[in-house]
């Protein structure tokens, strides 16, 4: 079998879980025999391929023709209530009224451009439905894609769709505490891993933090536009420590030094971070959300994300209380288990 992924446009220019997810597939892919081409929308149309894999929004890819081989579409799904709906730059649940009504004056003021975003979400949902198969992460995220493909294009038939669980790189089941404090500075820790931006709220994390006998560290690179957020977690938490990136192996040692690792995001797909920080016997705290509580809610506490109150107690109860089953609950997912899972919905 000949496979060509088409990965996110920016992923060899920004680090994070997308890049991750792309590469890991199709080395664990390739571990497996499958001939694995990684290029852009102009190869995968035309050249010859068994299967065209495409991660994120294809409209690019649908613009230039129809691939010849089976096209697969991963659009890490984030549905129209995130993706179209309020940004979340104040914090707490009084803060998220106003967050709304800021949404809705902007509406107001801006009906044009609101129209063009909604247009552009909707041809990106009308390339999603092109694809011979659409691959998902996990139940959730079907069951929201497959609704708002049946609200937002009424009448467009909904393809097939496979759950493909995301998996966890080895490395992070053999990370040394020792090594990860001497990253980030002796002394006990809480951390979160993802990129400063509002929808991973950090924000919230830092208020949370405020009195909880623990620094604060944020590994994560910070994209254009994030730097005036980055700014308001640090105003809210002097004492909070970002570091920009790590390699994979230091990583898993600053996951193994930590006390707790918290992804309190407003939407996640998975959660790569949650899976790595359980994988190193790391408690969790994550952000309410069906897709992420499908994979966690067993071995994680799970928090209502505009609640800083909320997120601090969940704080504390982890660093006296780890649930136990953390490193047990990362090995359900590996990167070999994606791909056979693969397999099998290439063949079907």
């Amino acid at each position: 079998m000949k496979v060509c992924i088409v990965p996110y446009g920016d992923t060899w220019t920004h680090q994070g879980g997308h890049k991750t997810q792309q590469l890991r597939t199709a080395a664990a892919l390739r571990r497996t025999g499958v001939h694995v081409v990684i290029g852009g929308a102009g190869l995968a149309t035309t050249q010859p391929f068994d299967v065209v894999h495409f991660f994120g929004d294809p409209t690019e890819l649908t613009r230039l023709g129809r691939p010849r081989g089976r096209l697969v579409v991963s659009p890490v799904y984030f549905p129209a209530t995130v993706r179209l709906g309020p940004v979340r730059r104040r914090v707490g649940r009084g803060a998220s009224i106003v967050n709304r009504l800021y949404h809705g004056l902007s509406r107001v003021r801006h009906p044009k451009l609101r129209a063009s975003q909604w247009e552009r979400f909707r041809d990106s949902l009308r390339a999603i439905a092109t694809a011979d198969l659409l691959v998902v992460n996990s139940v959730a995220e079907g069951r929201l894609l497959s609704d708002d493909l049946g609200r937002y294009t009424p009448g467009t038939p909904v393809p097939p769709v496979a759950v493909v669980h995301s998996g966890v790189e080895p490395v992070f089941f053999g990370g040394s505490a020792e090594r990860g404090r001497a990253l980030v500075g002796h002394g006990a820790f809480v951390l979160c891993v993802g990129r400063p931006e509002p929808i991973k709220n950090q924000l919230a994390l830092s208020h949370a933090m405020r009195g909880v006998p623990r620094r604060l560290v944020l590994v994560g690179e910070v994209l254009p536009g994030n730097g005036a957020f980055l700014d308001a977690c640090r105003h809210a938490l002097p004492s909070l420590v970002h570091i920009p990136n790590l390699s994979p192996g230091q990583l898993a040692d600053v996951y193994a030094a930590a006390d707790v690792h918290v992804l309190a995001s407003h939407y996640e797909t998975t959660g790569l971070s949650t899976a790595e920080a359980l994988a190193a016997g790391t408690p969790v705290v994550i952000g309410r959300g069906p897709c992420v509580e499908e994979y966690f809610a067993d071995c994680a506490r799970v928090v209502d994300p505009d609640s800083p109150k909320e997120i601090r107690a969940a704080i504390l109860a982890a660093i006296d209380a780890p649930m136990g089953c953390e490193s047990e609950t990362a090995k359900r997912y590996s990167w070999d288990r994606t791909a056979q899972e693969l397999l099998v919905a290439y063949g079907g």
